[in-house]
């Protein structure tokens, strides 16, 4: 009797957390928006200075990554310096508490600068990596409005991240 009582309960409550479930679609364009909003970046350190600007946002279906393509601009005395591209990865970050999606873990994979010794590449790709790092944490890349009903039940856990079609679906679950 007691085991029926359980698998009854259970079930009732797993099919409400499934009813419960919220999914929100967001556009690689709603993420372009906010991650261009946050840009230029730049950083000095060591009389080197390095601006990153122009990102492009390429949602990655393989690994359910963001992927930011930049222009990136270095230079340091002598005239030292040079343009190119930058390329990040990185996964986003859920705040329950304040409904928010956060950059995490951006980790440059490509940096590729024009007319800038080899030597200088090393220092410049760690400024990059931690004035990415700094910035892309701090302004979140999507928030839920606190107006919308749906959107107030959804700052709970985070079920799920997938990137589809060119879209992100998070599914969230108040359990």
């Amino acid at each position: 009797m007691f085991r029926s009582v359980m698998f009854v309960l259970v079930s009732l409550v797993s099919q409400m957390a499934f009813a419960f479930n919220f999914t929100q679609v967001i556009t690689e364009q709603e993420i372009q928006e906010r991650v261009s909003a946050s840009m230029p970046i730049e950083k000095k350190r060591y009389f080197v200075t390095v601006k990153v600007s122009n990102p492009v946002i390429d949602l990655i279906k393989d690994t359910d990554e963001i992927g930011i393509l930049a222009n990136i601009d270095a230079s340091a005395p002598g005239g030292i310096g040079g343009r190119g591209k930058v390329m990040i990865k990185g996964t986003l970050d859920y705040n329950s508490n304040k409904g928010e999606f956060y950059f995490k873990n951006p980790k440059i994979v490509r940096l590729d600068i024009e007319n800038v010794p080899a030597e200088f590449m090393p220092n410049i790709q760690g400024l990059a990596q931690t004035a990415l790092s700094n910035a892309l944490s701090r302004y979140p890349v999507y928030k839920f409005k606190d107006n919308d009903v749906k959107h107030s039940l959804a700052k709970s856990v985070l079920k799920s991240l997938k990137v589809d079609n060119e879209q992100l679906v998070i599914t969230l679950s108040p359990f």
